[in-house]
C-alpha cells in the first residue's frame, strides 16, 4: 500500500471510468508497484490487537469480539465505540479522519518501520488540499538499523476547508524510497 502510485503507466493521474481524476475512495491507494513493493523501504506493522479495537470502535461488544478472537482477556479501548478512534488507534500506511470539525484539531500517530538501509533518514511532504492545515512531527525519520521503528504525527485542521471528503498525502523520502501514507478527512 505505501508503495502503490497515483499516476497510471503512461505518467497521468489514476482516472475513474468517466475520465475524471480518482480521489482516494475511488483508488485507496493507489495502482500496485510491484517493483516498489520488493523495496519499500518502510512499513507499518498493524497488529492483530490493532485489528480487534478496530471491531470495537465500530460498536461490537467486548465480549464478542473476545469469542471470535479467542483472547479471553481482551479488553476494548476507553471510549470504544467511537469512529473517531480508528483515525488514531490503528497503525495503517493510511489515514482516515471521519470528523474534523472547524476550529479542531486532529493529531494521528503512526510508527514506521525501516526496511531498506542502515543509516537512512526520511524527509516528509505534504500534499495537502486548499483549507486543510497539516502538520507533520517529526518532519524527519532517522534510522540509524534497519528493522528500527520511528514514531510520527500528523495534525489535521480545518482552516476554511468546504465541507466533506477532502484526500492528500504524506510522502516520506529517503532519495531511493517514496512511501507514500494517503488520507481522506472529512470535513464537517
Amino acid at each position: 500500500m505505501a508503495a502503490a502510485t497515483t499516476r497510471n503507466n503512461l505518467g497521468q493521474p489514476v482516472a475513474i471510468n468517466t475520465g475524471a481524476v480518482a480521489t482516494g475512495h475511488d483508488m485507496g491507494a493507489g495502482e500496485i508497484s510491484p517493483l516498489r513493493a520488493l523495496s519499500p523501504g518502510l512499513v507499518f506493522d498493524t497488529t492483530a490487537k490493532d485489528y480487534l479495537n478496530f471491531l470495537c470502535y465500530y460498536g461490537y461488544k467486548a465480549k464478542l469480539v473476545r469469542m471470535v478472537s479467542g483472547d479471553a482477556g481482551f479488553a476494548c479501548p476507553r471510549g470504544a465505540p467511537s469512529p473517531d478512534l480508528i483515525a488514531t488507534g490503528f497503525n495503517y500506511p493510511s489515514i482516515s479522519v471521519p470528523r474534523l470539525a472547524a476550529g479542531k484539531t486532529v493529531t494521528v500517530s503512526r510508527t514506521a518501520i525501516n526496511v531498506g538501509p542502515s543509516n537512512a533518514t526520511y524527509t516528509a511532504t505534504v500534499e495537502a488540499p486548499a483549507g486543510l492545515s497539516l502538520n507533520v512531527l517529526p518532519e524527519r525519520l532517522v534510522f540509524s538499523r534497519r528493522w528500527t521503528t520511528a514514531a510520527y504525527e500528523v495534525s489535521f485542521a480545518s482552516v476554511g476547508a468546504s465541507k466533506g471528503y477532502t484526500y492528500g498525502a504524506v510522502t516520506w523520502s529517503d532519495g531511493a524510497h517514496s512511501v507514500r501514507t494517503p488520507f481522506a478527512v472529512n470535513v464537517v
